[in-house]
């Protein structure tokens, strides 16, 4: 159920601290009506037989200073737990006191940014026009619905374009993720809690031309061709490609690994099935870049001679399987080969390899031959345009430098910010033109074997 934002929910917590604080008075007042009559009735027969009432005026001030104690140690500790019982605990008061501290929230954004009117009578001042922005809240799910007037009147403007959003991401930490329009107003989700979309290793389910990511976002790779995943040493970055290779694996035989780097990934191709599938020496990788390009333009052929009949369709429609190219550590493999001497054995191999990537990443799409790059700092000396144009997916583990912003999410003006400084693997991921969003990578379990769950995905496939 929707829930209005008033102009008085700027100041909801602290009327709520006074109302509980009172609400403490009156109740310890209650409970210690009897005490204060036994004590009065004891004052009179004391006057009655004209005997001195010191002593019961002492006793009356003890559930007095009782009443102020509880009042004083209430007023201490309801600040600390409204501020952080919230953090560590999912039950119904928990509940509660987020709905306080985000209604408070919306409705300060809305009177700092001056989206109300106001008018004066021979009263005085009072509100003429306060925005009909309404709440819903999902905790189950950690999200957040905000309904906002879209209905022609001054502030619409603000609403409409998308810039109280960035607001709300802003003071909330929360993250937008997509925003619906009906008659005169539109709503907008947004996730306060990331953590609740993260998905464990094991729960992942690719289907037919679909990767998962997180809980609600897919790479479907059919239609968000090739993909860039970058992050520095120790935000996720690898474990996130595992992620993504397990997936893959599941989908198809088709999977072509490239480190150059000779880490993690270089040692898969002592996993059986993968043999011959995954390169780290330089003349392994330009020839896997070049038998991969041949296999391009074979199917290129083959579809181009089911066409000639009059058929349409995509590749896929013509049951050919997807192909995939992993090409980690691309960076530095690049400055590897730029490196090399005109005169090195390898240079022209190494040039017409970068040329053939390249052509791959522009007519590889629609015969479904795809790439997947991993980088630590993509930067454009480094990335082609010819290739970085052709990049859909793109995902970031951890908070890019302002230069690798620039390059990853060129057209957000969103403002990214950690997600936790206490748990690893969150970034974030931007799926075609769509917004960019927070995320958690998929959680890895501590006893995680590599070469096991390759082996296990492999297996899923042969069983499927």
């Amino acid at each position: 159920m929707y829930k209005k934002i008033k102009y008085s929910d700027q100041y909801l917590a602290k009327t709520l601290f006074k109302r509980t604080l009172l609400f403490i008075l009156v109740l310890v007042t209650v409970l210690f009506l009897g005490w204060y009559w036994a004590i009065i009735q004891e004052s009179i027969r004391h006057l009655q037989a004209s005997l001195p009432v010191t002593n019961d005026l002492v006793a009356l001030v003890v559930p007095m200073m009782i009443t102020v104690c509880l009042l004083i140690v209430s007023a201490i500790s309801l600040p600390l737990l409204y501020r952080h019982f919230i953090l560590s605990h999912g039950n119904f008061l928990s509940h509660f006191f987020k709905a306080i501290e985000i209604k408070q929230l919306l409705s300060l954004l809305i009177v700092s940014q001056g989206m109300y009117e106001t008018d004066t009578d021979d009263n005085g001042t009072f509100i003429q026009y306060f925005p009909k922005v309404k709440i819903k809240f999902l905790f189950k799910t950690g999200q957040i619905m905000i309904e906002q007037p879209v209905d022609g009147n001054k502030y619409m403007e603000k609403f409409a374009s998308g810039a109280f959003d960035n607001l709300v991401e802003i003071a909330l930490l929360a993250d937008k993720q997509v925003s619906e329009y009906s008659k005169n107003k539109m709503a907008s989700t947004f996730a306060f809690d990331p953590i609740k979309f993260r998905y464990q290793l094991s729960q992942l389910e690719p289907k037919k031309s679909v990767i998962e990511i997180a809980k609600g976002i897919n790479w479907e790779y059919d239609k968000f061709y090739n993909a860039l995943i970058s992050g520095n040493v120790g935000t996720g970055k690898s474990y996130m490609m595992f992620s993504i290779i397990g997936q893959l694996l599941t989908l198809t035989k088709f999977v072509e690994i490239i480190d150059p780097k000779r880490d993690d990934l270089a040692a898969m191709k002592y996993i059986e099935g993968l043999g011959g599938h995954v390169a780290s020496e330089l003349d392994d990788i330009l020839e896997m870049i070049m038998k991969y390009y041949r296999d391009m333009e074979d199917r290129s052929k083959k579809i181009e001679k089911i066409k000639s009949t009059g058929k349409i369709g995509a590749y896929f429609e013509f049951n050919f399987a997807p192909h995939f190219l992993v090409f980690d550590e691309y960076g530095a493999f690049k400055e590897f080969g730029e490196a090399l001497n005109f005169q090195d054995d390898n240079f022209a191999s190494y040039n017409l390899a970068m040329s053939r990537l390249n052509e791959i990443a522009m007519k590889g799409r629609s015969l479904g031959f795809y790439i997947i790059i991993g980088m630590q700092k993509p930067e454009a000396a480094s990335l082609p345009t010819a290739i970085r144009a052709q990049l859909n997916l793109r995902i970031n583990m951890g908070v890019p430098a302002s230069e690798n912003k620039r390059m990853m999410f060129p057209d957000t003006e969103k403002q990214l910010r950690p997600l936790s400084s206490r748990l690893k693997g969150w970034g974030f991921v931007q799926v075609g033109n769509t917004d960019v969003r927070s995320f958690f990578a998929p959680e890895i379990p501590r006893e995680f074997n590599l070469h096991e769950y390759m082996r296990e995905q492999i297996a899923k496939r042969k069983v499927s």
